[in-house]
């Protein structure tokens, strides 16, 4: 956590919005975990492996998420928390290709390389 509150100070300190801070730290959080993920397969029935191929971990923010988020006071857990406990229940956009993370609060949309479209609150 601390080295979080450094990353994100140094890129206050340089002259960044909030908004390119917030997606630097996200970014940095969310990197670890595309690792985990892209070890991760499964081959199942046609539509288990539609629902294997959403994303399950968020590998990186845009800057409009990061603002959305930060707008709606969306922290980085809680929005990789709706990714981790919906992937199964993604809704996939074939026009947009995107899936979308139905929390109870929160609403998570992530492209098909689990990068961070875009996020508002309920």
């Amino acid at each position: 956590m601390a080295e979080l509150n450094n990353l994100r100070n140094k890129a206050l300190k340089a002259g960044t919005s909030v908004g390119l801070a917030l997606a630097a730290v996200l970014t940095v959080v969310g990197s670890s975990y595309a690792a985990v993920d892209s070890q991760m397969g499964s081959s199942q029935t046609a539509e288990a492996g539609v629902r294997a191929s959403a994303p399950r971990f968020i590998s990186g923010y845009s800057l409009h998420c990061s603002e959305e988020m930060a707008k709606d006071s969306i922290t980085g857990p809680e929005a990789q928390n709706v990714v981790a406990t919906k992937y199964s229940a993604a809704r996939y956009d074939r026009a947009r290709k995107t899936w979308k993370y139905t929390g109870s609060k929160v609403v998570v949309v992530l492209n098909d390389n689990g990068y961070c479209v875009t996020a508002w609150r309920r």
